[in-house]
């Protein structure tokens, strides 16, 4: 015997539900779900584009491309590691320059700017900002100042690649970078890796060879710095 349900009035069951509308709720969820999906993907691509660029990042730092020249005009040596004047005066005596264009911050060492061998003209400065922005900037003024057709950068290996992009920011032309390496014990150069790979962020949020970084970015490297 079949029974069939109903309301007790002979209506029908109103617990049975409306197939359009569980059709629109299948559709809607497909929708959520393939929104999600996507998301997710986007979300993937930029994490693994984040991750390859600091791997070249971080290839590029402990192996930067060092392309000096026999001779450039004017050789800008950045105050960085002890042993940047040090290094800057051998290169001098080589004939590399006869210019040294040397970043002296305030209170910092400036043992080259009265010491400069014989025939090389050093030219000392204090940048502002006190970064690697600011002697980029400072520098390359100084060398169009003197009438330098090409320019060298002189830093410590960590430090190489970064100062390159500042640099060429700022100068129309090719820069020479010369590298030397500090004294230092492990904890130091991991120090220095680790500072120049967060580095690497204000770098790329300061495009231009003068555009200010953002302060909620430079206030915690000023501190680091400390």
């Amino acid at each position: 015997m079949t029974v069939e349900r109903g309301m007790p009035d002979g209506g029908p069951d109103r617990t049975a539900e409306d197939p359009t509308r569980r059709g629109g709720r299948l559709h809607r969820s497909t929708r959520r779900h393939r929104w999600r999906r996507w998301v997710l993907r986007g979300v993937g691509l930029v994490v693994v584009g984040l991750l390859a660029l600091g791997a070249v990042l971080a290839w590029l730092t402990v192996n930067p491309r060092v392309d000096s020249a026999d001779h450039v005009d004017a050789l800008l040596v950045l105050s960085t590691q002890a042993g940047a004047q040090e290094e800057a005066h051998r290169l001098a005596q080589q004939g590399v320059t006869d210019l040294l264009i040397v970043s002296v911050p305030v209170g910092a060492y400036d043992w080259l700017c009265s010491n400069a061998p014989q025939g090389t003209e050093a030219v000392c400065f204090s940048p502002d900002p006190a970064t690697t922005q600011g002697e980029a900037m400072g520098g390359t003024a100084i060398a169009r100042e003197h009438g330098a057709g090409s320019l060298g950068a002189l830093t410590f290996d960590h430090h190489v690649e970064r100062s390159r992009l500042l640099v060429e920011r700022c100068w129309d032309g090719p820069v020479h970078m010369y590298e030397f390496q500090p004294v230092r014990g492990k904890r130091g150069y991991l120090y220095d890796f680790v500072y120049a790979m967060a580095a690497y962020g204000k770098v790329f949020l300061t495009p231009g060879c003068d555009t200010p970084p953002p302060q909620w970015l430079q206030s915690p490297i000023e501190r680091v710095k400390r």
